[in-house]
């Protein structure tokens, strides 16, 4: 096992939300604090989370209580857990992806809300970057501006491609415009695009019948929580079809996928995490500009690529930031 397929093993232990023991329960009560953790599924690293509020001062059960929230990649439970948090009336609620930032949303317009999301601006999390106002505020990556990026890096690898599919997940509000950006990047340079919806895992093996049916030649991967959480079927059956994939997280090539290209989603963690304790430290949301991710990462799976028969341009090679073997 190699060492970024260990750590998602032991992210998603830390995800596990651990009864209290007794004890630990009543000195919870206790404490004036509560920070509410909202997740989709167990794909983001609470582990990397609650690390940085320790080293920001906020260790959860001494100073500070946590109360977890994860849907378990079922969208129709998303606004429930939000209310659930919502009227345990914590100081601030922490919201992981899409799903999770307008449950959040739709539960509270008073307690502030962090996010992380994955293109913020377009789907109306916020008015500004700078000046988000009301009670959002946090990090948004730039998921839609890297399209041609990642379009472009396919083509590399497999120059004479022209049909790809597009894997998305609509109950993410970002990904509609994320994959028509793609598609306009891939138009850009001669690419036919096929695009299959995924909402549920059973949808998954179904787009891959359709990728193949319609003579697809490799797949972009809009990733998100639900597909993170799903990531060994998708990989999986990537290889089986012989489909090259494109990704937008390392945590999905570290599941078997061949390449991807985007922000860290750790250190996306980390600055949200920042946030949370700045809210804890009195500051108000609307006064906080939102952050952009600063470390992009190209991650390439050498043993996807030789199960698929690729062989990867060294040039590629020597740019990857990661190359898992």
């Amino acid at each position: 096992m190699n060492r970024r397929c260990l750590c998602i093993v032991v992210a998603a232990l830390y995800l596990l939300p651990a009864a209290p023991l007794a004890g630990e329960a009543q000195q919870a009560g206790n404490l004036r604090d509560r920070v509410g953790y909202l997740s989709l599924g167990r794909a983001a690293p609470p582990s990397v989370f609650v690390e940085r509020l320790r080293q920001l001062g906020y260790v959860d059960g001494e100073n500070v209580r946590i109360d977890y929230r994860f849907g378990d990649g079922r969208h129709d439970v998303m606004d429930t857990l939000a209310r659930e948090l919502a009227v345990t009336r914590p100081t601030v609620i922490m919201a992981v992806g899409d799903q999770a930032i307008s449950a959040a949303k739709k539960a509270t317009t008073t307690v502030p809300i962090v996010m992380l999301a994955c293109d913020a601006l377009t789907v109306g999390f916020v008015t500004s970057l700078s000046r988000p106002g009301g009670n959002v505020t946090g990090v948004t990556c730039v998921s839609t501006e890297l399209s041609a990026k990642r379009v472009g890096l396919l083509k590399e690898i497999l120059p004479r491609l022209s049909r790809a599919g597009i894997m998305l997940n609509p109950a993410n509000a970002s990904k509609p415009w994320d994959a028509e950006q793609t598609r306009v990047a891939a138009r850009g340079v001669g690419i036919v695009t096929i695009l299959q919806e995924v909402v549920e895992p059973p949808d998954i093996e179904r787009a891959f019948a359709a990728f193949v049916k319609e003579r697809a030649e490799a797949l972009i991967v809009l990733d998100e929580a639900f597909t993170i959480l799903n990531a060994k079927q998708v990989t999986d059956l990537a290889v089986r079809y012989h489909l090259p994939t494109m990704h937008a997280w390392g945590e999905m090539v570290a599941a078997g996928g061949l390449i991807s290209y985007g922000p860290s989603l750790s250190e996306m963690v980390r600055m949200s995490a920042g946030y949370v304790a700045k809210i804890l430290k009195g500051a108000k949301p609307a006064d906080l500009p939102v952050e952009q991710p600063t470390t992009f990462e190209l991650v390439i799976n050498l043993k996807t690529a030789k199960a698929l028969g690729l062989t990867i341009p060294p040039s590629l090679l020597a740019r990857a930031d990661e190359v898992i073997k």
